[in-house]
């Protein structure tokens, strides 16, 4: 118990500190790092139960009052992301439970430190209470966290799944503990302990589900989206590769693409073109890309693509790695799952459920249909299903 609650901490003010120093972060992430921080204080507040506290009524009953405070803050998370004007500070009211449950928390203690063994009836009335408050507000602010999430952009992809996440998690943990719970009360059952060992499992890894979508999915999913939506220019010279460039140029291993999988091998080389010029490839590059779509040819391999667009092949690979720092099919993948989230966009509407993903994976330039989903959770961090059904969730207006 001691080692996951200390894990569960130290995941906490990590998240929490990434969260509140990240580039990424939105006025919205304001509520998530109190939410997290809300974790480690709860988590903190049990480790020192379970290691100074040797009464086994306080140790294995004592709710902690900070579980008032997770599902309002989904609640307000929700809403704020729904609407940037949105001040979460309106909604004082909603942390009233959390007021009244901290002052009998702390006068509990109190009675069970002057008056011993007196004051363990107040403690299960305590417990009693702050439980069923605990999952009536867990059941209700969740619920109204996905009803909001509904409403979300197509844009914000990464807020569904954190709010849709976290509001599962707390209707699963309702569903599991509470049962427990009364039976443990009532039959003097003893199963709370693994029941507080998933709880606490739960809390940290909401910490690093949170870490994920924030940092990794966000991150692929905005640039994939972006690549398509980027205004074409027109298409500028291609570079050309001299005889004094050959006798300088070292040569990169091309990356060979076996069964739809990435191999990629990095070699420790030289630039030997300058910042300026592979800029000028880069923007040459990206224009033709997006004008003519070569991604959607499921055999294009370097050679052809400084075939198609008129770029020297050494340079291009050279520019692919030192100046947009990708490899070669990364680049192509990052296009086809962009031109893939585009489609699936426009046809969003239809809710036939015989929806055809392998006509898909082949129209976006895949071989088969493992490589499209492979890589369509790398890049965005969700399946392609996962992602149709989300945009096919209806809006409703809060």
């Amino acid at each position: 118990m001691h080692h996951i609650i200390a894990i569960g901490i130290f995941q906490a003010i990590v998240a929490a500190v990434l969260l509140w120093k990240g580039k990424v972060r939105t006025s919205a992430d304001t509520l998530l790092i109190m939410f997290i921080a809300c974790i480690a204080c709860h988590l903190s507040i049990k480790f020192v139960i379970y290691t100074f506290v040797s009464d086994e009524q306080v140790r294995q009953q004592m709710n902690t009052f900070i579980g008032f405070c997770y599902a309002p803050l989904l609640y307000l998370y929700a809403r704020k992301v729904n609407d940037e004007t949105f001040i979460p500070a309106t909604c004082w009211y909603v942390f009233l439970p959390f007021f009244v449950a901290a002052i009998v928390y702390f006068t509990t203690a109190g009675v069970i430190m002057f008056s011993g063994t007196s004051g363990y009836r107040l403690l299960k009335w305590y417990n009693l209470g702050s439980y069923c408050g605990i999952l009536l507000s867990d059941i209700g602010y969740a619920t109204l966290a996905i009803r909001i999430m509904r409403g979300f952009g197509k844009e914000k992809v990464v807020e569904k799944r954190i709010v849709l996440a976290i509001a599962w998690c707390f209707l699963g943990m309702v569903c599991i503990s509470g049962p427990v719970y009364f039976i443990n009360t009532f039959f003097e059952a003893n199963l709370m302990i693994p029941v507080r060992i998933i709880t606490y499992a739960a809390l940290s890894g909401l910490c690093v589900m949170i870490i994920y979508y924030k940092f990794v999915a966000g991150s692929t999913l905005d640039a994939a989206l972006r690549i398509l939506e980027a205004p074409a220019k027109h298409s500028e010279p291609a570079a050309v590769l001299t005889e004094q460039d050959i006798s300088h140029q070292t040569v990169p291993l091309e990356t060979p693409e076996v069964h739809g999988s990435i191999s990629e091998v990095t070699m420790s080389r030289r630039v030997t073109l300058p910042e300026e010029k592979q800029r000028e490839i880069w923007e040459s590059l990206e224009s033709q890309m997006r004008q003519s779509l070569f991604f959607t040819d499921c055999d294009l391999n370097l050679d052809k693509l400084a075939s198609l667009t008129g770029i020297n092949k050494y340079h291009l690979s050279e520019t692919l790695n030192s100046f947009a720092r990708k490899s070669f099919y990364q680049y192509i993948n990052e296009y086809r799952i962009a031109y893939a989230l585009k489609e699936m966009e426009s046809i969003s509407a239809s809710q036939s459920e015989d929806f055809n993903f392998l006509s898909l994976a082949f129209k976006s330039g895949f071989k088969a249909k493992s490589s499209f989903n492979r890589y369509f959770k790398e890049i965005t961090g969700f399946t392609p299903s996962e992602h149709l059904r989300t945009l096919r969730q209806p809006k409703i207006a809060i």
